[in-house]
Formats: structure tokens, sequence, C-alpha cells
């Protein structure tokens, strides 16, 4: 993949990146069937390479390219925007729902149901900034064109499909993370916490923004917190889904933000100490905590061991910041042995040198 300035016959519009497509004759035109959505006339800033692609399979050619040029888009905008796995519709006013949940969540059909009557921004990826703007990836979506064929996909463009169109400019309003299964149980509030470990998990570059727990938190705030649904079949939900845009936000819950404050992350002689983190964020019974890219979710105990970290200590000492919060109790030296134990296993921790 190249960034220099080149003007390809093919240059589509992928999360506000003009990205190029280096094909010719019968291969563009289809090419921009597909993306009909997403065309634009600017100079392409980073080309995609297809060299190595089989123009004999359209089908899987096409679908590779889609796959590159969204990795085109994200490396352009990795450590400037929060990127999710996630589709996006929006309504006439610019208010945009996403979806978020891995391959296999049902993006795709939920997106195209949803698109019959919201503006159709992506079925895959949603880029957002710090004002929750969020840039559309318009691309074409991958269908069963032929029921007879079920396992056999193309790639649709929104146009093809009669996705209806969104408006100029739109910003996330809503978060719905999908959760696909035997269940019917539909929406239902998920806990800040909860959510940004899902959406982290379902992210893209998100270790590279500064500050990016926080940044989660932020955005489930502003857009109302977030909400799971649990379903079988999407088409079951589409009003209740379309619903929440005119439904009454989350209250925030209270957080306080604990940023990296700069210190190494060598094992300290006799104390225990805080693993270097990227990011935390305390809510009133559970603490998220990134460490390198992964995040856990603290409660209880390990709450109090991590937020009695802010200095290393020793056992005792740690004992001491346990009883002080909690009160006696007999078995307290060994419950924080056990839990510092829990808490080096996952990483947020380091035992004395």
């Amino acid at each position: 993949m190249s960034t220099e300035a080149t003007t390809p016959e093919v240059v589509v519009e992928a999360l506000g990146v003009a990205v190029g497509i280096p094909v010719t004759g019968e291969t563009a035109e289809r090419l921009r069937r597909q993306w009909s959505r997403a065309l634009t006339d600017r100079p392409a800033t980073r080309t995609v390479d297809v060299t190595t692609d089989d123009l004999e399979d359209p089908a899987a050619f096409d679908y590779a390219v889609t796959t590159r040029v969204t990795l085109a888009a994200l490396d352009a905008t990795a450590g400037q925007r929060v990127n999710l796995h996630a589709g996006a519709v929006a309504d006439t006013d610019g208010r945009a729902v996403a979806l978020v949940g891995p391959s296999g969540s049902g993006k795709t059909t939920a997106i195209a149901l949803l698109a019959e009557q919201l503006g159709y921004l992506s079925d895959e990826t949603v880029s957002l900034d710090e004002s929750l703007v969020l840039h559309p990836h318009p691309k074409p979506l991958s269908v069963v064109a032929d029921p007879a064929q079920p396992y056999a996909k193309g790639s649709l463009s929104p146009d093809d499909l009669g996705l209806a169109r969104p408006p100029e400019s739109s910003y996330l309003h809503r978060l719905v993370l999908l959760h696909r299964g035997t269940d019917d149980d539909g929406l239902v509030p998920v806990s800040a916490a909860r959510a940004i470990v899902e959406i982290v998990e379902q992210s893209s570059s998100l270790v590279h923004l500064d500050q990016p727990i926080r940044r989660l938190a932020d955005t489930i705030d502003a857009c109302g917190g977030a909400w799971g649904l649990h379903y079988r079949e999407f088409a079951e939900w589409v009003d209740d889904v379309v619903g929440l845009l005119d439904g009454e936000a989350q209250e925030p819950p209270a957080r306080l933000h604990h940023p990296f404050d700069g210190r190494g992350d060598g094992a300290v002689e006799g104390r225990w100490s805080r693993t270097a983190w990227k990011d935390a964020v305390e809510y009133v019974d559970e603490l998220v905590v990134m460490v390198g890219d992964r995040v856990q979710v603290l409660g209880g105990l390990g709450v109090v061991l991590w937020l009695g970290l802010a200095q290393p200590r020793t056992e005792a000492e740690l004992v001491g910041e346990v009883t002080a919060a909690w009160g006696e109790h007999p078995q307290a030296a060994r419950l924080v042995v056990d839990a510092l134990a829990v808490l080096a296993e996952q990483g947020v921790v380091r035992a004395p040198a």
C-alpha cells in the first residue's frame, strides 16, 4: 500500500480518505458501480495494491478490494479517530445510530433493514472524531445475490439495494452492541464499563489515541449510554432500534479519570506497584484499565488495591488500605494476597522486586 498522491482510474472516499484502486476496463466499470456512493474526484492520498489478486474470480477480487480500501482508510486515520467495527445509519437530521459487533453478528443484514428507513453510512466501519462527527464509509455490501446459492455472496452497491441516502453530515447519537444468539431479550442498557470492554474488542488502532479509555467513556456519555441488543432475527427489532433515536438517553454515570502518570514500568524493591498503564476510568464500583492494548474491568477488592497503588506499597500497607476502606476482617491479609495474585496475572500490577 503506497502513500504517494496518485490518481488511479477509480478513486473512492472511505472514512474521509481518498483511496485509489488501480484497475481499468470492465473491472473499473464494475467497481464504479459497486462504489457508486463513494466515488470522488479528489486525488488519491492512498492507493491499494491489487496486483496479487485474481481477476478471473470477480467476487473474490471485489471483496479483497473492499477489504484493502477499508484497511487503507483505517491506517490513514489511526491515532486520530475512534474507529469501530460497526455499521451505521442516520436520519434526515443527521442523528446516527451505530451497531457494534464482530463478524457474524449480523451487521450487514441489520444495516440493510434499517436503511429502508434511515440513510446508509456503512455496514462495516464507523469512524468518529472527538465531536462525534461520523465519517461515512458507503462501501459495497457483501450479500447473497442468488437465494439458490446462499453461500455465494456478491458485492452490491447501496444504490442497487435501494438503501436510503444519508444527509450531508451526521453524528453519533445512539450506540448499540449486537448480541446475536438464542434469546430475544431485545434492547437493554449496558453499563459504561462493560460497554467499553466490548467496544475495545471491536475497535481498530485505539491504543494509538491519547487517553483512549477516557475517549470511549466520553463517547458513551455523549450518545446517551450504550444498549445491548439480544436478538435472533433483527427484523423483529428494527422499530425498536429506530425508536432509540427519539428515546430517552441514559443518565451519564459518575466517573473519575486516571491518566497514566509517566512512572517507569520496573518492579519496586519490597513493594507492589502498578504496571504502566495506557489509561483508566473509575466508575462507582468498577474500574476500566488499559495496559498495552488489553483492557481489564476491575471490581471490588481489585479497585481498592489498584487505587491504593497510586504509590508503590507493601502488602501490609495495602491490607491497611483495605481495612480502612471496608473495615476489619479476620482474613484480610489472605484476601489481599490472593487478589494481588489475580491482578498480577491480569497484568495490571507488578510484584515486588
